[in-house]
């Protein structure tokens, strides 16, 4: 079956079927549902090859991480945030018809490389869309192959978007300062903020965040303690480096609330102090960016803002879908959810003290 044979069968022209396909908003929404009714019957699916050879774009999203591999492990900074947001956008992907196209940008490589290979997927019709994610404050190559007719989005990231990009941002420095007056309001008031990668815009609004809420608390409540910033990485190794801080440098006599920049470094700072000094466990309060599957396995299991990482989705494939709705660019802000558990919690209103009793919490949270 090909896409002569389906027209027929639908009484329309061949150019309507690719019409249907793309989406085209032109088309009545009676001849749409005719022509769709035809090719889930017949199983048609259009050859992408053939398409691109008559320079017709596919319906294929390119997802580009930048993020930072150790080559000989493999291993990578934010791997758990990059599979869930990646997770989620190719359910999306799947529920609108799209193909997900996925690839890393490695902080070595050269700029002119990165830009002539997406270039090229965009020219040789191998994508119709590029999604950015994760992009450093000296990744400036957005302007090198934005166009007024190519769908770009980007998350997290400030660019220019007169030329048609899209924008999309998790409200970071709104969520830091609920995180820190979540943690007053639960009786921890001397806050420091345990930072993630400052060169990246979510961990620099996240630590703005906790300045601005550190001086409303002063504001508001007459508080007086000094705000401090440890700088770090958003990595368990990074939290469990800043646990051994905390305790060597008795920071604890001093803080009580701890905003971590990830839930990633929120489980590294409680395995060292496991490790090292338990008993300051129960004096602390703890809270986290992210909610990683891991937050609930750990004892106290870690308080969170959560990202939705299908609503993220959903915006990436609407922004695709309705492009020329939003040709001139667009910034759109996510807002986060709280999760409360127990490490935000005060020692006596903590609900479990062991890792099964974390297991029984599974069924609330899913």
């Amino acid at each position: 079956m090909n896409s002569t044979q389906i027209a027929k069968l639908a009484g329309v022209s061949r150019s309507t079927v690719s019409k249907v396909l793309h989406d085209y908003p032109d088309i009545p929404e009676e001849t749409k549902q005719r022509v769709l009714d035809i090719i889930k019957k017949y199983n048609y699916k259009p050859n992408v090859a053939s398409q691109a050879l008559r320079g017709i774009s596919p319906k294929v999203i390119g997802v580009y991480f930048s993020t930072c591999f150790d080559l000989p492990s493999y291993s990578r900074i934010n791997s758990h945030y990059d599979s869930s947001l990646l997770t989620a956008i190719v359910l999306e992907a799947k529920r609108c018809g799209y193909t997900v196209m996925y690839d890393v940008i490695l902080p070595e490589e050269n700029e002119d490389d990165v830009v002539n290979s997406i270039n090229d997927a965009f020219d040789s019709h191998r994508i119709s869309c590029a999604v950015f994610i994760g992009l450093n404050d000296d990744s400036n190559f957005i302007p090198r192959i934005a166009t007024n007719k190519r769908h770009i989005i980007v998350l997290d990231k400030t660019v220019d978007t007169s030329l048609g990009v899209r924008c999309l941002y998790s409200n970071d420095y709104n969520s830091a300062i609920r995180a820190c007056e979540h943690l007053y309001d639960n009786g921890f008031t001397r806050l420091m903020h345990l930072g993630g990668d400052i060169e990246k815009l979510s961990g620099k609004l996240r630590r703005d965040g906790y300045f601005a809420a550190c001086e409303k608390l002063k504001k508001e409540h007459g508080i007086d303690f000094e705000p401090y910033v440890f700088e770090g990485r958003f990595s368990i190794e990074s939290g469990y480096q800043a646990g051994r801080i905390f305790i060597e440098n008795k920071l604890y006599e001093r803080y009580d609330g701890i905003m971590c920049g990830c839930d990633m470094i929120g489980v590294g700072f409680i395995k060292c102090l496991r490790e090292h000094a338990p008993e300051l466990i129960e004096k602390i309060g703890l809270i986290g960016f992210d909610n990683e599957t891991v937050d609930i396995y750990i004892t106290p299991a870690l308080s969170t803002m959560a990202p939705d990482y299908r609503n993220f989705a959903r915006f990436i494939f609407d922004l695709e879908q309705n492009f020329e709705l939003f040709k001139g660019g667009v910034s759109v802000k996510i807002e986060q959810d709280l999760i409360e558990r127990d490490s935000s919690r005060p020692s006596h209103k903590r609900k479990y003290n062991d890792l099964q009793a974390n297991h029984e919490d599974i069924n609330s949270e899913f």
